[in-house]
């Protein structure tokens, strides 16, 4: 049997990480965790090291650009897909140049999350 591939959904918004676990729940094979801010991601960085993390980029404590910017120097290179609603350029940009591996805009859709968390975990 296949290892699992763990899943961290990290967002401030309750409604939108249940949208994307519901977006991407019947991936064969995952299982997903559940964070509220970039420091407690950064906290169970440091036990567990999932095989994809899906980030929001503004979030209070600490944001996703912060949390990925971190996770780097922590020399972790698990892919990232950022989810933001600022359709800004220079945030699109700053989240690449950080190493997120996706973009995806805000409203989510879940066909768009389930085909690039596919792509990425296969």
């Amino acid at each position: 049997m296949a290892q699992k591939k763990i899943v961290f959904v990290v967002d401030d918004s309750t409604i939108t990480r249940l949208f994307i676990v519901d977006a991407i729940k019947d991936i064969e094979g995952i299982e997903i965790q559940q964070f509220v801010n970039g420091e407690q991601l950064i906290e169970k960085l440091k036990e567990l090291v999932p095989s994809l993390i899906i980030l929001d980029s503004v979030m209070p404590v600490m944001d996703g650009l912060t949390a990925l910017d971190k996770l780097r120097k922590m020399g972790i290179k698990v892919p990232v897909i950022m989810c933001t609603a600022d359709i800004q350029s220079t945030t699109k940009n700053k989240a690449l140049s950080l190493g997120a591996s996706e973009f995806i805009n805000k409203p989510i859709q879940k066909p768009i999350v389930f085909e690039v968390v596919s792509k990425i975990l296969t």
